[in-house]
């Protein structure tokens, strides 16, 4: 097993990479298997998180943010991708784990709250009597920009929330459910509280009455997402590419589909 705990265990690697020079503070990134990647663009900062590498060929590919650190458990088996887009907000402890090839996608912007849980499968298979089929199959989860997952909610597999959702404190997303784009849901299972909303990242703590009564009209439409034949991506088919691709040209697809791509309506998810 292979592992670091600081910038200078990097170069000591020999069976895996970490492309990049992130801080890396109080943190352990473990590689059980081989030829996994961690890329960090530059402003990572990897504090007081814990990253398992269990399996083998898997990318974990941490965008800049220059106002916010990873501080989450990733625990990440064969074959899969993790990636987060830039300027997340994250809140200790988040436990995301990836199973059985699957990937999680998480674009830009997005704010998840303490004790969020984010997999891909279950632990264990489950099969109909009759049929001796099993039902419930992992999936990957694709989270759009700028969402806002609340304390304790958990996501499960397959998964998708259309950019500028919001999930409410302790929800519970059932496996393959598809959160529309500026909705709010809430509730276990999850389920539509309002339609046609949005939210901004201004943190309220310190509101005075008057910044209160002055945050009562918001006028830009920056956070109202659309389909856009132009811009919009088929989540389904990226799930299918990525599955497919070698792990060199994986890392490429990701720089090219969620890096250089900044289309706003890239993650969006309406009624068909």
């Amino acid at each position: 097993m292979e592992s670091v705990k600081s910038i200078n265990d990097i170069e000591n690697l020999e069976k895996n990479k970490v492309l990049g020079n992130p801080e890396i503070s109080n943190s352990t990134i473990s590689f059980k298997g081989y030829n996994n990647i961690l890329y960090c663009e530059g402003n990572v900062k990897i504090v007081n998180a814990n990253f398992s590498f269990l399996g083998n060929n898997s990318i974990v590919y941490l965008s800049s943010s220059q106002n916010s650190q990873y501080s989450f458990n990733l625990v990440v088996y064969n074959e899969s991708t993790f990636f987060i887009g830039r300027e997340c907000n994250m809140s200790s402890p988040i436990n995301i784990n990836i199973q059985e090839n699957q990937n999680v996608i998480i674009g830009a912007e997005c704010s998840i709250s303490s004790g969020v849980n984010i997999r891909t499968s279950d632990i264990h298979p489950i099969y109909d009597n009759d049929s001796k089929q099993r039902v419930n199959n992992a999936k990957s989860v694709f989270i759009g920009d700028h969402v806002w997952i609340g304390h304790l909610a958990y996501i499960s597999r397959g998964v998708k929330i259309g950019s500028g959702s919001i999930v409410e404190n302790y929800s519970f997303v059932p496996h393959n459910a598809r959160i529309f784009s500026n909705n709010l849901v809430v509730g276990n299972p999850a389920r539509i509280e309002r339609e046609n909303v949005f939210y901004i990242k201004d943190f309220l703590g310190y509101h005075r009455a008057e910044d209160s009564l002055n945050s009562q009209d918001y006028k830009s439409d920056v956070f109202i997402y659309e389909i856009d034949s132009q811009e919009t991506l088929d989540l389904d088919k990226i799930d299918h590419i990525l599955k497919d691709l070698t792990i060199d040209d994986r890392l490429e697809f990701i720089q090219k589909l969620f890096v250089r791509n900044k289309r706003k309506n890239r993650f969006t998810i309406k009624r068909r």
